[in-house]
């Protein structure tokens, strides 16, 4: 099998994300032509390197709709009720769950970072075929070394001397060739340089460090579901009612993004894992796609929650009351309900992650008060990307 020897290999340049106070804006681009992607909009730059002359195009500009989209949903933001819809309806549609979760990640990618995403998806594809020539060249040379070892081996190796001729020359172009290719396949990787205000930078160290904590909670839950409650119908205290499962909180890395440091890593049951980088929220999805999110795009809504716990109560919770499985309007027992148990009223952290791109994600944590730390930080640090 011959190998096929790649002479050329698109390179790409560094990538240079700047956060400042006029939004996070990628600059990308080769000599003489350069394009601009940031809060005042998309512009192109054409010239002649040394020549002194250029031309500059503002292709899109905030405020401006895009082709295609839509107007609006009526008077006050309201769309008018569905065709077919009735209170009996409504009445029925009481008990349904709601889904929370966010966008398809085809949608989610800020304006302003949809040339870097382009990029970074192009890298990708030419890192996997490098990786494909690396397999391809790593049995080459795993079947020449062995072939080369054996036939000079050989008590007959006399009448092997052409093909070991041959082993003895292909072997080390070989391994030069994926030497070559272990060269393309760093160069695949975009760097990502985060030019912020010292500011900035104490302010994400601070959300770091309120992150650690975070993710040391005893339980950590992905809201999936929820509905309002009927307290009179359903006879309970609780409001609302949701489905929630277990996730991991934790540092983690992406090989989109080459970063010095670890992105702080949100689990999604169902949905996309959210990453947080300086200055912006990257959504991978299984199939390979993603989203680049500008992180002042994403809004973190925190709340301490009364929480009707009946499961175990974890050991970094408070308990701030009792209420039972079934109750009176007054929020007394209901004795008409035998075996009517006692539940534990629970403080936990409620975080929601939301965007005007799409993006719904809510969270529950035992430990309220780190939970509450944290949006504290993450809040001082789009602050800080604002000045």
């Amino acid at each position: 099998m011959t190998l096929r020897f790649r002479h050329s290999f698109q390179l790409f340049p560094g990538v240079r994300l700047n956060v400042s106070g006029g939004g996070v804006s990628a600059s990308f681009g080769v000599p003489g032509a350069m394009i601009n992607f940031g809060k005042g909009g998309v512009r192109s730059t054409l010239g002649i390197p040394g020549s002194g002359l250029s031309y500059s195009h503002q292709h899109w500009k905030p405020g401006h709709s895009e082709p295609g989209s839509p107007d609006g949903a009526g008077p006050g933001g309201v769309s008018p009720p569905a065709p077919g819809y009735t209170p009996a309806f409504a009445y029925q549609q009481m008990f349904q769950m709601r889904e929370i979760n966010s966008a398809a990640v085809e949608d989610l990618t800020s304006h302003s970072l949809v040339e870097l995403h382009e990029l970074i998806a192009q890298a990708r594809a030419q890192r996997q075929e490098v990786e494909n020539d690396l397999k391809e060249a790593g049995g080459l040379l795993d079947r020449d070394t062995a072939d080369l070892d054996r036939r000079s081996r050989s008590l007959f190796r006399m009448f092997y001397k052409r093909r070991i001729a041959e082993l003895q020359e292909s072997v080390p172009e070989t391994e030069a060739e994926i030497a070559r290719l272990e060269e393309w396949k760093a160069s695949t990787h975009i760097p990502l340089s985060f030019e912020t205000s010292d500011d900035a930078k104490r302010a994400y160290g601070s959300m770091v460090r309120a992150f650690d904590t975070l993710r040391g909670s005893n339980r950590i839950w992905d809201v999936t579901f929820d509905r309002d409650v009927h307290r009179v119908i359903e006879r309970s205290s609780a409001s609302r009612t949701l489905d929630r499962r277990p996730v991991d909180v934790d540092f983690a890395s992406s090989d989109l993004i080459q970063f010095e440091g670890r992105a702080l890593r949100f689990g999604n049951v169902n949905g996309e894992d959210i990453l947080i980088f300086p200055g912006i929220v990257l959504m991978p999805r299984a199939d390979g796609a993603f989203a680049i999110i500008d992180l002042r795009e994403v809004q973190l809504d925190f709340q301490f929650q009364n929480f009707i716990e009946e499961e175990p109560v974890p050991p970094d919770s408070k308990v701030v009351g009792q209420t039972w499985a079934k109750v009176n309007k007054d929020g007394s027992p209901d004795r008409r309900f035998n075996g009517n148990y006692v539940i534990p009223i629970v403080v936990y952290g409620k975080i929601l992650f939301t965007s005007s791109g799409g993006v719904k994600e809510e969270y529950q944590f035992s430990n309220a008060e780190a939970a509450a730390e944290f949006a504290r930080a993450f809040e001082a640090y789009k602050a800080a990307l604002s000045i």
